[in-house]
């Protein structure tokens, strides 16, 4: 079974082109169905459709999220697909279940103000603050996600022009403002030269920094100018998107910048203000 398992996170991987973050949920989603199929002595291949109900009952007994087992429902029908797909079962036991209907709550963003308090904050000098402003300064400018801040090499820094080019499953190129590039410009001065290590972002032991770095390093600074609020890289990613959207950029450009792979502009609709929907309608329709 774990060779089946790694033959389909292969193909996740390489034939679906899924982030590693993805695929890393899959296979979390999957380890746990198949330990839940150990315990009531059902095997993999004898799966039907009343026994993924019974999981999903479950998950929902644990007070799981309607997201989270949404997300699990989509795993394990994508691996039952797999299998289905290469002979392994005769019928797909999940193919007519339908997720659960996810309530859709209003992102999470940051005022204006509130990332103008963050980023006016005195920052030490020194390396450590150098770099600490640098990531909040260019999460913010570009709305890059963690996992691509984290994997950005020196040569992807084009600071002569202004920009950013992104690797990840999405290549793209992100301009970036003059507070960003001076942000920058600082810590580049102060970075460590560390041979056979060309990332960008590095901790102060002189390697690569990890995720939970990253969220440490904004949590410790939320902490001091916003206390009680959480902020993370995620909301400064739609904060990003917000502040573009509704001082004028469209919602293509922005989903460029993002990296988005799907046209649906629906996330991004729901970042822009009704009040600010209502002055862009009455500005634009020749009845209003």
């Amino acid at each position: 079974m774990v060779s089946v398992v790694q033959a389909f996170i292969d193909y996740l991987k390489n034939d679906k082109k899924l982030s590693d973050n993805t695929v890393d949920s899959y296979k979390r989603d999957i380890i746990q169905f198949l330990e839940y199929l150990e315990k009531i002595n059902i095997g993999c291949f004898e799966v039907k459709k009343a026994t993924i109900i019974n999981y999903m009952n479950l998950l929902k007994h644990k007070n799981r999220s309607q997201a989270t087992i949404s997300r699990h429902l989509s795993s394990i029908k994508s691996f039952y697909q797999y299998l289905f797909m290469n002979r392994l079962i005769d019928e797909e036991p999940a193919y007519t279940l339908d997720a659960p209907k996810i309530e859709r709550k209003v992102p999470v963003t940051l005022s204006i103000d509130q990332v103008d308090k963050l980023l006016s904050y005195e920052f030490e000098k020194s390396e450590k603050g150098l770099r600490d402003k640098a990531i909040i300064e260019v999460l913010y400018a570009t709305g890059l996600k963690v996992s691509e801040l984290i994997s950005l090499r020196i040569d992807d820094v084009n600071l002569n022009y202004g920009y950013i080019y992104c690797k990840s499953a999405k290549e793209r190129f992100i301009p970036i403002g003059d507070s960003a590039v001076d942000a920058l410009q600082n810590y580049m001065s102060v970075r460590k030269n560390i041979k056979n290590n060309d990332h960008l972002f590095l901790n102060m032991r002189g390697e690569a920094l990890t995720r939970q770095g990253c969220w440490k390093i904004i949590k410790e600074y939320t902490d001091i100018v916003n206390p009680g609020f959480d902020i993370t890289p995620s909301i400064l990613r739609r904060s990003f998107a917000k502040h573009m959207l509704e001082n004028g950029a469209d919602i293509r450009s922005v989903q460029e910048m993002l990296g988005y792979k799907s046209v649906n502009s629906n996330e991004l609709i729901s970042l822009i203000s009704k009040s600010k929907i209502k002055e862009v309608y009455k500005k634009s329709h020749p009845r209003a």
